[in-house]
């Protein structure tokens, strides 16, 4: 039996449909080969939830990058998404990550 904060990280269907129909393409590069959806604002290992205000459409190659931390590119790389994802929502931090008690 999978836990409650697993299932929030989770992203649905309904919600992986919507982001592929927002972003179309990778947000950084524009290159629509090996799209991935990622977690951006709070990634799903520290109880990131899995809706559209904190995923974004991203190539491997900038989902390999963002998420590795070790590349002077993943900054940057999280700051261009983060400002685009800024750009279409209202950002709060505390309502992307999962809370047991609420």
């Amino acid at each position: 039996m999978r836990s409650t904060r697993s299932k929030a990280c989770d992203i649905s269907a309904k919600v992986r449909k919507q982001v592929k129909e927002r972003d179309k393409w990778c947000v950084v590069c524009g290159g629509t080969y090996g799209l991935e959806i990622a977690h951006i604002f709070i990634n799903r290992s520290s109880g990131g939830l899995g809706v559209k205000e904190n995923l974004a459409l991203l190539c491997k190659k900038h989902h390999m990058d963002l998420d590795s931390g070790k590349y002077r590119d993943s900054y940057a790389i999280r700051q261009e998404v983060e400002a685009y994802l800024k750009g279409l929502y209202e950002i709060n931090i505390k309502k992307l990550k999962y809370n047991k008690w609420g």
